[in-house]
């Protein structure tokens, strides 16, 4: 058979792929049952049991959080948020044009709308100027996006927020573990969501967390996230939004193995550093001074030909590389009529959308396997470019 179409690339007839570009950590059997066993003795299955509780406070001192509350998903998260900011509804977001479609979803099903601004050329994330370019009087809070492991111009977009009053939460789904001069990045803005998707260094299966700065944000959070119940009685908006003990056990049942799968995944960042860094073409993407290095994604850049026969040399090789982040609005999209708001002539994110490829990046991509995904690729770049 033939994979279906990633992208409307058809993989080899071995399929599946060697190597992927996710590959969820997986606890040990044992350490899961005994922790699912605690729920089932107490017969406490959601509602915030005690898996929940101590899941909640592992996590609070690996973000450095002042206060922490899991969610249901990291949509979920982004969701809740926004909704702290006690936003009018139909209110105006500012989010950027280039991110995975959970950041513009979470707005609309808020019932605010979406304003895209453009991205910065270098870290790819929100661009400050363009924020001060999207603001109306309709605008109510900037959503931006730490993309790709990289943070944002939390400074400038702080000053922004304070300066118009507006509220300031961050998508902080593929920022986990990710520093900022020596800070948790969870500690800027008035939120910060985090998601606990398989796909994530730690995750839940399905889950996520939102950082607040207060003992109030969190009172609110929790009855956000259960049906805006306060001792029985509903006084205010909620939704379902909880995690599950199942969840929380399996979070918990990956903590001790959470150190070595960092560890491999550095030493991982390390050796595709040495093996392309130095490739023509090829931009790697990182975070500038002060950012620690990403523990989700490993992400360069090329030129759209150069990252589409990059990307189906890689595929030819059963390696699985992610070669599409879309734009968020434009033609194809949920808002095909929606301009890009830029500082500059053209906006950057349709330029940069089809030039990002991502590696596969975890703690099961063996050393050779990065040689040979490295080894593909400047195979690529030399067959362009001939001596």
């Amino acid at each position: 058979m033939t994979f279906p179409a990633d992208r409307g690339l058809a993989w080899p007839v071995d399929y599946p792929p060697l190597v992927t570009v996710g590959d969820p950590m997986r606890p040990d059997p044992a350490r899961l049952a005994a922790l699912m066993g605690e729920s089932i003795t107490t017969g406490w299955f959601s509602n915030g049991g005690p898996l929940h509780f101590r899941l909640e406070q592992a996590l609070t001192g690996l973000a450095g959080a002042e206060q922490l509350d899991l969610v249901s998903s990291g949509t979920m998260a982004l969701m809740i948020a926004l909704r702290l900011g006690n936003l009018p509804e139909g209110a105006e977001v500012i989010t950027p044009a280039l991110s995975f479609a959970a950041t513009a979803q979470a707005i609309a099903w808020c019932g605010f709308r979406p304003v895209f601004a453009d991205i910065s050329p270098d870290t790819l994330t929100l661009c400050p100027r363009a924020v001060a370019a999207a603001i109306s009087p309709r605008t109510a809070a900037i959503l931006p996006v730490h993309f790709l492991d990289v943070p944002c111009d939390v400074a400038a977009l702080g000053d922004i927020a304070r300066r118009h009053g507006l509220w300031l939460a961050y998508d902080a789904a593929q920022a986990f573990g990710l520093t900022l001069d020596g800070q948790p990045i969870g500690v800027h803005g008035d939120a910060s969501a985090f998601s606990l998707h398989a796909t994530k260094v730690l995750h839940t299966g399905e889950g996520g967390f939102v950082v607040t700065n207060g003992a109030e944000a969190s009172a609110r959070l929790r009855r956000l996230r259960n049906f805006g119940l306060e001792a029985g009685r509903m006084t205010g908006p909620g939704t379902n939004g909880k995690l599950s003990e199942a969840q929380a056990a399996l979070g918990l049942a990956l903590l001790p193995d959470l150190a070595a799968e960092i560890s491999a995944r550095q030493a991982l960042r390390a050796l595709y550093d040495a093996a392309l860094g130095s490739v023509p073409g090829i931009t790697l993407h990182r975070g500038g001074a002060g950012a620690s290095a990403g523990l989700t994604t490993y992400a360069l850049r090329a030129a759209p030909a150069l990252r589409a026969r990059s990307h189906q040399a890689l595929a030819q090789g059963r390696i699985l590389a992610r070669n599409h982040f879309p734009l968020l609005c434009g033609p194809g999209t949920r808002w095909p009529e929606v301009p890009i708001i830029t500082a500059h002539r053209q906006p950057i994110a349709p330029q940069v959308a089809p030039e990002v490829l991502c590696l596969p990046f975890h703690g099961r991509v063996a050393a050779e396997d990065a040689q040979r995904i490295a080894a593909i690729i400047r195979r690529v770049v030399a067959e362009g470019h001939p001596a």
